[in-house]
């Protein structure tokens, strides 16, 4: 057999990595062994990265106690890669109840991601509809009494309108430059954007947009349900962020901080808001450093606290003024 000329050398993402892997598998299982370039061509996965995933990676992927009749095994010799299902995997799969209801719910957490776009994660048509028949197939499997149980299961990944989600995810996966009207919470006002988008999370009941901002020049992340008008433009983008999963948002990750004294009546803030650092003082007072992942939270803290909390340090970044500020803007709302 001539060996298929070499997919080309374009590195892929985790998330494309894994998409592809998913089918090479079952694959060279069912050709009884495949040659390296084959794969590469067939899957457009490159050569190097197709190594690397079947060595370092499918190699150990097995079930506990990780023994090896549970792993899959892989060999390759002179280019040719055989792999075999391990023991466990040839026996049908017996889910409990329990197990069945959790990949019910992660399935419809998938859908929720299509809802209302008629499109699969990535954008095609239709790709949502294999996942449509399993869960439905997965539900029946319940019986009468567990699929009753079921239906019960709402999943939300956060609000945010599936036009503009869909516009995103587009937007990502075509490389292109995106133009937002964007509601900043924090100074209370309207900004106009372009912004290369890199990748969307869901955390907490909300979506975000990870990105490149070309007005602070800088990776910014955006909440999606803050997006006013956003227009897909014809540009490419910029600047090349990972587009492959990220850290999830914590407030380690979070570089600007702001020191408060903490009256003795206030001192339970620096618990409550898990300060990263705190000084106590002999009379019960307490200064805390606090990550500041929003202004509008350190504004309403402020507020909250009144003149039990005195800055003593602030980042340079933040608005010194923010609890005038924000006092000032409440009343005026109270008086409309």
């Amino acid at each position: 057999m001539t060996p298929a000329p070499a997919a080309n050398s374009t590195s892929l993402s985790v998330a494309e990595r894994m998409a592809r892997l998913l089918g090479v598998v079952p694959w060279v299982v069912e050709q009884d062994g495949a040659h390296l370039d084959d794969i590469s061509a067939r899957f457009d996965y490159p050569r190097e990265q197709l190594l690397e995933d079947l060595e370092q990676r499918l190699f150990f992927v097995g079930v506990h106690p990780f023994t090896p009749d549970t792993l899959i095994e892989v060999r390759i010799e002179d280019g040719i890669v055989e792999i075999q299902y391990a023991d466990w995997f040839s026996q049908p799969m017996r889910l409990s109840p329990e197990e069945a209801t959790r990949l019910l719910a992660a399935g419809r957490s998938v859908l929720d991601m299509t809802k209302g776009s008629g499109r699969g994660p990535s954008g095609a048509e239709d790709e949502a509809a294999p996942l449509v028949r399993a869960l439905a197939k997965l539900r029946l499997s319940l019986g009468s009494e567990g699929a009753d149980s079921a239906d019960y299961i709402e999943v939300s990944l956060g609000n945010a309108p599936s036009h503009t989600l869909h516009d995103l995810r587009r937007a990502i996966s075509g490389r292109r430059q995106i133009e937002i009207e964007y509601y900043s919470q924090g100074r209370d006002a309207m900004t106009s954007r372009v912004v290369d988008p890199a990748r969307l999370l869901s955390h907490d009941g909300a979506w975000y947009l990870f990105g490149w901002c070309h007005r602070a020049r800088a990776e910014r992340v955006f909440r999606v349900d803050r997006v006013r008008t956003l227009v897909v433009l014809d540009s490419d983008a910029e600047v090349d962020l990972p587009p492959g999963p990220s850290s999830t948002l914590t407030i380690d990750s979070v570089d600007r901080t702001v020191t408060i004294r903490l009256a003795p009546e206030a001192a339970w803030a620096a618990d409550y808001y898990s300060a990263r650092e705190r000084t106590e003082h002999p009379e019960g007072s307490v200064d805390a450093v606090f990550a500041v992942a929003s202004e509008s939270w350190l504004a309403r803290l402020l507020v909250q606290l009144g003149p039990q909390a005195e800055i003593i340090d602030i980042h340079e970044a933040i608005d010194p003024d923010l609890r005038s500020a924000t006092a000032a803007r409440m009343l005026e709302r109270y008086r409309r």
